[in-house]
């Protein structure tokens, strides 16, 4: 099973940076629709561009469930604890950079993305395959991804 999920983990990887490389567009491609804009960054800011690995990472991992999910109760903490790491490496990693450099520099920024997605997603195969908290259920894991989901909806009203 566990060569079957580091396949999984790697293919997640790919299909994150290509479909959140991707979703960076789809909001001025959609002509600014509304709802595009909830799921994609509507502007350069880096909460915004949170999205980028938020949406794709979480359409792998509902895939995932129905893979890995169901057979292991650790599936969403798993999860949860790597999307949150990548989450929250983006802005530090983006700020400290910045702060030294007093710029940005398009080259580090898809490096941090890059480095973040894959963050993100070795330690929730690390996580989910050599430790078993038991702790987060399912309808645990829907109610963090409804809350950082809802905090999504809320700032594109408020921009």
């Amino acid at each position: 099973m566990h060569k079957s999920f580091n396949k999984y983990i790697i293919i997640g990887i790919i299909f994150t940076l290509v479909f959140g490389s991707l979703q960076h567009f789809f909001y001025e491609w959609s002509g600014n629709n509304a709802l595009v804009g909830i799921f994609s960054p509507v502007n350069e800011s880096v909460f915004e561009h949170l999205k980028l690995l938020y949406f794709p990472m979480t359409i792998w991992i509902i895939i995932g469930y129905f893979l890995y999910g169901k057979k292991n109760r650790n599936y969403f903490f798993s999860a949860i604890c790597g999307l949150s790491v990548g989450m929250i490496t983006i802005p530090i990693l983006f700020y400290l950079y910045t702060f030294f450099t007093k710029t940005n520099y398009l080259v580090i920024d898809l490096t941090i993305y890059f480095v973040s997605v894959c963050l993100s997603f070795l330690l929730f195969g690390y996580i989910y395959k050599n430790y078993n908290f038991r702790i987060l259920s399912v309808k645990g894991g829907i109610l963090v991804w409804e809350l950082v989901f809802t905090m999504f909806v809320i700032s594109f009203f408020f921009r």
